[in-house]
């Protein structure tokens, strides 16, 4: 009796191996079909059932089978499972694990090349969206990078979009991880100086931001970002001496931009330097008469210089006539000079509320009644 019972679980234990394994090939059947849902239904038994759990074959056909499902148009099998390409590479890479003989290796690494395709292009759309979303963008472009590394591949223009998408979403951490790993590795982009420069100037790190963009400028001396970052920095560190340096080279390279020759004003009013801060602001209104702060700033500047000569005419001694209205006849006439400026600028933003200032306090000045009038109406309405 002994000898049966033992017979009997013998068979028993044959009987439910030869099921798990009938099972699995029907899920490839199911595959070749093009049944992904009963693919699935049937598959999903076999990775958890000791007799073929640790056998490759089935992680390879599970693989296969997540696989098509992210990849099939048909909107049915695509919800069978919405995490299906991560659970694609997961399967793969068990079957690699298991796989001592290699005997899917060659399949396996073509199709996680093509996963690591489909993250890439996953991490694309959600970067291209309206609105953007830059934490699955970066979710998905860091999986492609991981995908490739998986089978030996380096992929550093995923890793510059897994970087600049987790810049654009503000997670810094991420963002310096990845634009680190592509400059280490030589990806010739000069952005990645001009976003890891940034990103040390939003942390506070001055010495960092302009450490790194000088390493940018000395690998692309001819890049013209890069050198208006190396300038902003001295902008900002009040270092105008090296700014300006670095401006007259950037107006060289580029005459006709007008921003330039505004950030060049800008440098030497901070300076003092007013001729030269006008004639800069002169030419950034020549290549582009609707450039608000260009205006704005040039009419800014003679109303400060007619300031000073009124400031002059106030300290004069009551028998100082002449001197006196001398130094208002100048300061008057300055003030005219701001005045297309200052009114270009208000057309171009009627709501600004300092270039409505300056206008009131000109034409109350100049007896410009009916003007002073106008821009007394809009500042009260607002």
């Amino acid at each position: 009796m002994k000898k049966v019972t033992l017979l009997l679980t013998v068979i028993m234990m044959v009987t439910v191996a030869f099921g798990q394994k009938a099972l699995r090939t029907t899920a490839f059947n199911n595959l070749r079909k093009g049944e992904l849902d009963k693919a699935l239904q049937n598959i999903e038994p076999t990775i958890k059932d000791a007799t073929t759990m640790n056998d490759p074959k089935t992680w390879f056909y599970r693989g296969n089978i997540y696989l098509q499902i992210h990849m099939s148009e048909n909107a049915d099998f695509k919800a069978l499972d919405q995490d299906a390409l991560a659970k694609a590479y997961e399967s793969y890479q068990k079957s690699l694990e298991l796989d001592t003989k290699k005997e899917f290796y060659t399949e396996t690494i073509q199709n996680l090349l093509i996963i690591s395709e489909q993250f890439y292009n996953q991490g694309v759309k959600f970067f291209t969206a309206d609105p953007a979303d830059y934490s699955s963008a970066f979710k998905a472009f860091e999986g492609s990078v991981k995908v490739s590394e998986s089978f030996g591949n380096t992929d550093t223009l995923a890793m510059f979009n897994a970087a600049m998408s987790a810049d654009n979403g503000k997670d810094f951490s991420n963002a310096k991880l990845y634009y680190n790993k592509a400059r280490t590795l030589g990806y010739k982009q000069p952005r990645i100086y001009n976003a890891l420069s940034n990103i040390a100037l939003e942390e506070k790190d001055t010495t960092a931001a302009l450490s790194i963009i000088k390493e940018g400028r000395e690998k692309y001396p001819e890049d013209f970002d890069i050198l208006i970052a190396e300038t902003n920095i001295y902008l900002s560190t009040k270092q105008n001496d090296k700014a300006i340096n670095n401006l007259t080279a950037a107006v060289e390279k580029d005459p006709m931009n007008p921003t330039i020759h505004y950030a060049v004003g800008v440098t030497y009013a901070g300076m003092g330097k007013e001729a030269e801060a006008e004639a800069a602001y002169k030419q950034a209104v020549e290549l582009k008469n609707d450039y608000f702060e260009a205006n704005y700033n040039l009419g800014a500047l003679y109303v400060n210089q007619a300031a000073g000569f009124i400031e002059q005419a106030n300290k004069l001694p009551l028998s100082a006539t002449k001197e006196y209205d001398e130094l208002k006849a100048r300061a008057d006439e300055i003030l005219k000079k701001s005045l297309p400026y200052l009114e270009t600028a208000s057309q171009l933003d009627p709501n600004d509320k300092s270039t409505l200032l300056s206008l009131k306090e000109i034409y109350t000045r100049l007896q410009m009644y009916e003007k002073m009038k106008v821009v007394n109406e809009k500042l009260e309405s607002m």
